[in-house]
């Protein structure tokens, strides 16, 4: 961030959320490139999901619909990943 007072608390918000859409995008975009050449097993594979679900299924965060959508589009992505080619 640039520490810009006048940004509002919605704008903020926002721009973490597309923060980690992007994170996560990301990720999972690089795994499947990397399952792809033969790089990444699907142990390791299965490892990555494991460590991008476990903070969302955290009592704190798992009643939260945001964050069961978030799941939900991590599971998604991942599938695509481990499917059969």
């Amino acid at each position: 961030m640039t520490g810009t007072p006048n940004l509002a608390e919605k704008d903020v918000i926002e721009a973490r959320e597309a923060s980690d859409v992007s994170a996560i995008n990301g990720i999972v975009s690089l795994a499947n490139i990397l399952k792809m050449r033969g790089l990444l097993t699907k142990a390791e594979t299965g490892a990555i999901y494991e460590s991008m679900s476990l903070p969302l299924g955290l009592p704190k965060y798992a009643k939260n619909p945001a964050v069961q959508d978030l799941q939900l589009n991590l599971d998604r992505l991942f599938a695509v990943v481990v499917a059969p080619k």
